[in-house]
């Protein structure tokens, strides 16, 4: 309990400090930097909702303007995706990619089916029917005549004409286990879909919440493969993922942390080694990373972080 109430305060207080700085909202969601770049914005999608986590969005563009949504959190943190595609002028989403169907992620694709036109649904193998989350995207999906692009390891597709993503998990045959889905969340998670984005010399890992069993069975199958240079921390940052297996295969110089609390300081703190940089929704508030292609990342926070607890 002790561990809990400390845990609760450290946050309240980097909430606290995060918010009194300068808010650059408006400049993280400005696009008119946007054109021939990849663009990814990692969105702040509030603080906790209820019993659940907001969850994860990422809004990336490709050089050429296209969109695409990665996730979109939990069904009443929506209105922080909206806010930000709005902000953004975007009236369609080209690619809308679900990385695994938990709540917190695919919580918020009706909505987006609803108010956007959607060029394609893309997802993992994995089925979830008893989840009425997931049967309510799919039937969403349905309504609306969304095609639905089913992804596993191997794949690939272009996110415009300079974008390649590489897909490395999950598997196409999915070995389910026997009493599914009852206890299975790590199994679900470990589905999640991990995708590779390569645009000229820059690279991007986004790996849902992948766990450390996941994350060395991806390894074992794709090793050296998997080197990026910017990296979305598996499960908000968790405990339960980033193992150093992940990490060393990955070998992230950015990496960005997507969750309403400091899940783990000591995961956080790991990705700050050997001059690699951090930055985490909870204390940077939304973040814009850019790259031409050529290797180099420009990187906008929404608010100045007033902590050195990282350091």
């Amino acid at each position: 309990m002790k561990r809990r109430l400390f845990a609760l305060l450290l946050v309240l207080l980097l909430s606290a400090a995060a918010s009194a700085g300068a808010d650059r909202y408006a400049e993280v969601f400005d696009v008119s930097g946007d054109a021939g770049a990849l663009t990814l914005r990692f969105l702040w999608l509030g603080p906790q909702t209820q019993e659940d986590k907001p969850g994860d969005c990422m809004i990336i563009t490709s050089p050429e303007g296209k969109v695409m949504v990665l996730d979109a959190g939990h069904p009443q943190a929506v209105d922080y995706v909206t806010q930000a595609l709005d902000a953004m002028g975007v009236t369609r989403i080209d690619y809308l990619v679900a990385s695994h169907p938990h709540i917190d992620h695919i919580g918020g694709f009706p909505t987006l089916m609803e108010r956007y036109e959607i060029g394609a649904l893309y997802t993992s193998p994995l089925t979830y029917e008893k989840s009425s989350y997931y049967r309510a995207y799919m039937d969403a999906a349905a309504a609306h005549g969304i095609e639905r692009i089913v992804l596993s390891e191997g794949d690939s597709f272009m996110f415009g004409e300079q974008v390649r993503v590489e897909v490395f998990n999950p598997p196409a045959e999915i070995d389910y286990p026997e009493d599914y889905p009852t206890g299975a969340t790590q199994f679900i998670n470990n589905q999640s879909l991990a995708l590779k984005l390569t645009c000229g010399e820059s690279t991007v890992m986004l790996a849902g919440d992948l766990y450390t069993g996941g994350e060395k069975a991806v390894v074992e199958r794709w090793g050296e493969a998997l080197d990026c240079d910017l990296l979305k921390a598996n499960h908000h940052g968790a405990g339960t993922s980033s193992s150093s297996t992940w990490r060393n295969a990955v070998s992230p110089k950015i990496t960005c942390i997507t969750s309403d609390t400091l899940e783990d300081l000591n995961i956080a703190r790991k990705y700050t080694r050997d001059g690699q940089q951090m930055y985490h929704t909870l204390m940077d508030g939304c973040i814009r990373v850019r790259t031409a292609g050529d290797g180099q990342y420009d990187v906008l926070t929404q608010k100045d972080r007033a902590t050195t607890l990282f350091d």
